[in-house]
């Protein structure tokens, strides 16, 4: 009896730490967006890459792609530019999340992919890189809300000028139920490719 006491005692804390950490995210990734996104239009908006191994995307690289989409679509960034290279698995992922972004209609004059970024931190700093190189002054960065907490960090630490325009939690069941159009993947794929975690062993 006592052991099934102190299980449950864990088990409601642990469900209520849980249901503070998603409150307390979502309420601040939300008052972030709402700052941030008074200052719109931005020039740019950099999308960080996600691990792409299948014809059907994880839920997250969706979410990501569909959020960039949107941001254009409502006049609140001018450019985007999808980043990451072939990091943990053979396929490039600045161009996939490219190519996809243009079979969903959105014009090739507006989209770039940036494609040496091994880690999160370079999707900001080699997307920076570029934007500057195509004269874009004003950037974003717009990812999920788990990620806006690192970028928050990094962004500070180094004092970048960077915005951030998180996704609301509550709008990601929406982004897992859309199709993508389908793509020849394999265009963008490294041949003889290594793993990242085995290029640093």
């Amino acid at each position: 009896m006592k052991f099934l006491k102190r299980f449950l005692l864990l088990l409601f804390i642990a469900g209520f730490t849980a249901l503070a950490i998603t409150w307390w995210l979502k309420s601040s990734t939300r008052q972030l967006y709402v700052l941030n996104v008074s200052e719109a239009p931005y020039d740019a908006v950099i999308i960080p890459g996600l691990p792409f191994d299948t014809p059907v995307p994880n839920n997250l690289f969706k979410a990501r792609i569909l959020w960039s989409k949107s941001l254009f679509n409502k006049g609140l960034v001018k450019n985007i530019i999808y980043s990451g290279s072939a990091v943990h698995t053979p396929y490039v992922e600045g161009e996939i999340m490219k190519a996809i972004a243009l079979q969903m209609g959105l014009p090739s004059a507006n989209i770039y992919a940036e494609v040496n970024a091994q880690h999160t931190t370079e999707n900001i700093d080699y997307s920076l890189q570029l934007a500057r190189t195509l004269r874009f002054q004003k950037i974003a960065v717009a990812s999920d809300p788990f990620q806006t907490i690192f970028l928050k960090r990094h962004i500070a630490k180094h004092q970048l000028e960077v915005a951030l325009l998180p996704f609301d939690l509550d709008s990601f069941p929406a982004f897992k139920k859309y199709s993508f159009p389908l793509i020849d993947y394999r265009k963008f794929s490294v041949q003889n490719f290594v793993p990242l975690k085995e290029r640093n062993n």
